[in-house]
């Protein structure tokens, strides 16, 4: 264990073998990081860990178009990930392999826990069936025309036109996309996971707080749909691992991919001398953090637990789930030209701190929420400017320069402003319990805050006109200036390693989180160099290419993935009351399923407070949450406009349960 007690095994999504690692799995490996290079500031035990997810058909699909196994292919592409994440420091103890003998071990361990807890049931099912391939065809290896939209070539479990999931036995004309015959049906006997046995349990798990209540939301509301039962069985040939004791069986991949934390875990404890029941055992103490996009909610909060919970193992203490990045307000999308990996952006974006960067960019983004992120030219430029070259880094320069000319490139020996450094401590609580919570934008602008108190402090203290007449008053202001660029080294350390090493190599230190206390004085640092060279436009226009910069299409259309992005919510109105000095703004507390939310309406001019009790209205979940007129706002009604101009709430046609979700 750590000084203080703490023990963390810290994850993100293991990223799929079948592609490039684009700026979205940056995203999330940069928001993991923060968190992992935070807790080791600290002094905590913390060991952060990722694979590569091998398995499954669209692997096995790829390896075929492309002539070559399999194997080599998830080979080639772990050597591409691991590459591509060192260009943007992401520091993890271990990159392995879902496809690995330790894998394997426990992907057993876990099926064989499942069966003595009565948690599997066999069914026989209807499924597509090669004659000339002579083989069970899983939905990638299925095409034909989707029964939505009637789109040509779609896969056999969703489709890339207009979104729409459907079984593969919905497809319209089938064809085997090896031989281009039609399937026939025949019976199989598959697999099944019995959630619905365990629904206690999860209804107990998501109250411990492991979700934050967006997600909670969610995952209740699966919950009160019925727990469906989860197929974990592919026939073969499958690129995967036999089940034992099964004929031609194998894991679906979503059970194997998972268990990767676990065997990632064992190969480091193998080659580290530790021991794996100190992370995963349920005594053990650690704190299982995973790091996830809320497209795979589902998976970790419903049927990884179950799979946890069989085996007796430790349980995710936090689940920390993010949105979708767009690019130029745009979703990424290969076919629109706004898809970036990260290859791309090492290679294209000319400035040598182009990756410190987007750390940075992302870090003044990120919130523990699921509200999308989007990546903007002229944003990302204003924001690297702004707090880094021409907050921090002007402040930086212009202390050490002086410190260079008058006090012969030395920290003079004098004691520091007390006033600035008691602004500091206070400061470090709140950034430590920003970084606790996952709040990387409140750090970003509290770090902002105290450049520009620095900045300003230098400037009204006026040492160019005091050094000659009063030189120790000179330096009482360099040395706390001094002691306020090291502070604010310290609390960028987790977003900026870069920056901050070469603070710490002018300064001759590795901090450690209490080193943002003041005690610097009679000291001589190395030689002062320009510590941030600001951002020009020309280093990122090769990446923002014109299909990127652009944006969102002037036609305003979005498609069907934007739409499916809004949480639309049947609410019950259970009060309401004016706002004092507001003519337009209601104060009301609204029922959505299990939770009650405080939501500020502009309808204060077509509603009395009275009429509202009780009214049923359409409420958009999951907007990021607002303050107006000083009161936080959680969500929004949905109303249309009159040719008066009043308003008139949408509402179901009849009384729905509340929390029903609009589609």
């Amino acid at each position: 264990m750590s000084p203080d007690g703490k023990r963390f095994l810290v994850t993100c999504a293991l990223p799929y073998a079948n592609g490039n690692i684009h700026l979205g799995h940056l995203l999330e490996a940069v928001q993991t990081d923060i968190f992992v290079r935070y807790q080791k500031l600290r002094g905590n035990d913390v060991v952060f860990v990722c694979a590569d997810d091998t398995h499954g058909t669209p692997i096995e699909l790829s390896a075929l178009n492309q002539g070559i196994t399999p194997e080599k292919l998830i080979d080639s592409a772990r050597k591409e990930h691991i590459r591509d994440y060192a260009g943007f420091n992401i520091s993890f103890d271990i990159y392995y392999s879902t496809n690995s003998e330790e894998n394997r071990s426990y992907a057993e361990l876990i099926y064989s826990n499942l069966i003595k807890n009565d948690l599997i049931i066999e069914r026989e099912i209807d499924q597509y069936y090669c004659e000339n391939d002579k083989r069970f065809l899983p939905d990638r290896f299925i095409t034909g025309i989707c029964p939505n939209c009637k789109a040509q070539g779609q896969y056999g479990d969703v489709c890339e036109m207009c979104g729409s999931t459907y079984e593969p036995t919905d497809l319209i004309d089938p064809q085997c996309f090896i031989c281009g015959n039609k399937p026939v049906l025949k019976k199989s006997t598959n697999l099944y996971v019995k959630l619905d046995k365990c629904e206690k349990f999860l209804r107990e798990f998501i109250d411990t707080g492991v979700l934050q209540d967006d997600v909670k939301n969610f995952v209740r509301s699966w919950i009160e749909d019925g727990l469906r039962e989860w197929c974990i069985s592919r026939d073969g040939p499958y690129f995967g691992f036999k089940i034992p004791g099964k004929e031609n069986k194998y894991f679906y991949v979503w059970l194997d991919a998972p268990v990767g934390y676990i065997s990632s875990t064992q190969k480091w404890c193998n080659e580290s001398g530790k021991r794996i029941e100190d992370y995963w055992s349920h005594e053990s103490g650690t704190q299982v953090i995973h790091f996830i996009g809320k497209d795979i909610v589902y998976f970790h909060a419903l049927f990884w637990p179950v799979m946890l919970k069989s085996s007796n193992f430790n349980l995710p203490s936090r689940i920390v789930v993010h949105g979708f990045l767009n690019i130029q307000g745009e979703k990424m999308s290969k076919s629109r030209g706004t898809f970036i990996n990260a290859r791309d952006f090492l290679q294209k974006v000319k400035h040598p701190e182009g990756p410190e960067y987007l750390r940075f960019y992302f870090g003044s983004k990120l919130m523990p929420n699921i509200g999308d992120i989007d990546l903007n030219r002229n944003e990302l430029l204003n924001r690297i400017n702004t707090t880094l070259a021409n907050n921090i880094g002007n402040f930086h320069h212009r202390t050490f320069v002086f410190c260079d000319r008058y006090f012969d490139k030395k920290i003079p020996d004098a004691s520091w402003d007390e006033a600035v450094e008691t602004i500091v401590e206070e400061a470090a609580a709140e950034i430590a319990s920003y970084y606790q919570k996952c709040e990387y934008k409140s750090v970003i602008e509290k770090v902002h805050a105290l450049g520009s108190l620095g900045n300003k402090y230098y400037q009204d203290c006026c040492p160019w006109e005091s050094v000659k007449a009063e030189p120790q008053k000179a330096a009482v202001v360099m040395v706390t200036c001094v002691n306020l660029i090291k502070a604010i080294a310290v609390f960028l350390k987790p977003i900026t390693p870069d920056l901050t090493g070469r603070i710490e190599r002018q300064l001759g230190y590795v901090f450690k989180w209490d080193d943002y206390k003041f005690s610097l004085r009679n000291f001589t640092p190395g030689t002062t160099e320009k510590l941030v060279k600001p951002l020009e436009e020309s280093d990122i226009d090769p990446l923002f290419t014109p299909e990127i910069s652009k944006g969102r299409p002037q036609s305003g259309l979005i498609d069907i993935d934007s739409f499916k992005e809004i949480d639309l919510r049947v609410g019950t109105v259970l009060e309401a009351q004016k706002i004092e000095k507001s003519k337009k703004l209601l104060k009301l507390q609204v029922q959505i399923g299990s939770e009650r939310r405080q939501i500020i309406a502009g309808i204060a001019a077509s509603y009395s407070p009275q009429d509202l009790i009780g009214k049923q209205v359409a409420v958009v979940a999951n907007l990021e949450p607002a303050t107006l007129f000083g009161l936080k706002s959680e969500g929004m009604l949905l109303a249309a406009q009159e040719s008066k101009g009043s308003l008139v709430l949408l509402q179901p046609e009849k009384k729905v349960p509340t929390g029903a979700k609009i589609s």
